[in-house]
Parts: structure tokens; C-alpha cells; sequence
């Protein structure tokens, strides 16, 4: 559902509370939509529920580090794949008797 996107417009925020905008402009029911009510759409500072993250934080730096190993594995997964199969492949063949050959009579 596809909300209407309200026009242009001022709005002071007062000391201690926060307005607040979605990421998806469009598709997001903000404070915006909430302009009309008392304390123009705003919420207090402890209305909200999370943390900011630093860049250095070591979670962040962490996962930042895993996505190329991650990448390096799947690349090795997919390489172990196509051996494994021509592996089988050949192994099979080997095994398989050659179906156009003619047995010699007498022999």
C-alpha cells in the first residue's frame, strides 16, 4: 500500500524529541503523517528503542571482515563442486564397459 506523500513543509522540533523520517519516502508512515497532531508529528528521545552503532564498532568491523571470507568459501564450495562431479564422471566411464567394441569369436 502506497501512502500518499504529503507537500512541502516546516517543522521545528523542540529540545528532547525527535522527527522522525523513513527510509522508503513513499511507503512510510512517519512524522510526516503525524504532523497535524500536538507537538508537530514529533516523539520524545525515550520513545525510541535502539542504539547507535559506531563504524569501529567490533561488530560491525567483524562482519565486515566475514562477507569477503564468506564470498571465498562459496567460490571454494562451488570449485570443489565441479571437481567432485568430473571425478564421478570420469570414475564412471572408467568402469563402464566400451559398448562399441565387438568381442572376437574364438578368443
Amino acid at each position: 500500500m502506497r501512502l500518499p506523500t504529503p507537500g512541502a513543509f516546516s517543522v521545528k522540533v523542540p529540545e528532547g524529541r525527535l522527527f522522525l523520517l523513513g527510509d522508503t519516502r513513499g511507503n512510510s508512515a512517519d512524522s510526516r503523517y503525524r504532523f497535524e497532531e500536538a507537538e508537530g508529528g514529533t516523539v520524545p528521545l525515550s520513545a525510541v528503542k535502539g542504539a547507535l552503532i559506531d563504524e569501529d564498532d567490533p561488530l560491525v568491523v567483524g562482519l565486515r571482515s566475514a562477507v569477503p571470507v564468506g564470498g571465498g568459501l562459496l567460490f571454494l564450495g562451488a570449485v570443489s563442486g565441479v571437481v567432485a562431479l568430473r571425478l564421478r564422471r570420469r570414475a564412471v566411464t572408467a568402469a563402464t564397459p566400451m559398448a562399441d567394441t565387438v568381442p572376437v569369436p574364438g578368443v
